[in-house]
């Protein structure tokens, strides 16, 4: 299969713990949605080091696939938005993803998300 060099868009919240897991679930997404760029926007006070840190082995599994990270705090979702906003046409689909600890976080999001970003939903993985 010829993968599409389309984004794939993440918008998430998780904990430190389960970034790992968050991070393989994604690369996993991301292929079996034909795409081979995966923009991951990820809510939380963590430190980008400490993202890495977490995610470094399946970075390391997945190098093939080009990923662009954005750390947002959870005071910057405009910022966020207005990032997605400048790549909607290049988008080839939009995966929520929280996990129970954090999903009020992205259930304030959802309703800031303009309609045009969300018919592009591919997975909401917080129902």
């Amino acid at each position: 299969m010829q993968l599409e060099n389309r984004f794939l868009v993440v918008i998430s919240s998780t904990s430190s713990d389960n970034i790992s897991d968050f991070i393989k679930r994604m690369f996993t997404d991301c292929r079996l949605s034909g795409s081979k760029k995966l923009m991951i926007n990820f809510i939380s006070n963590i430190s980008y080091p400490e993202f890495i840190q977490n995610a470094r082995e399946s970075l390391l599994d997945n190098i093939d696939l080009g990923i662009y990270i954005y750390i947002w705090k959870p005071d910057e979702i405009e910022y966020m938005l207005k990032r997605i906003l400048e790549i909607k046409d290049d988008m080839k689909g939009l995966i929520i993803y929280c996990d129970s600890n954090n999903k009020q976080i992205i259930e304030k999001i959802l309703p800031k998300i303009p309609n045009s970003i969300k018919a592009n939903i591919i997975k909401d993985y917080c129902k």
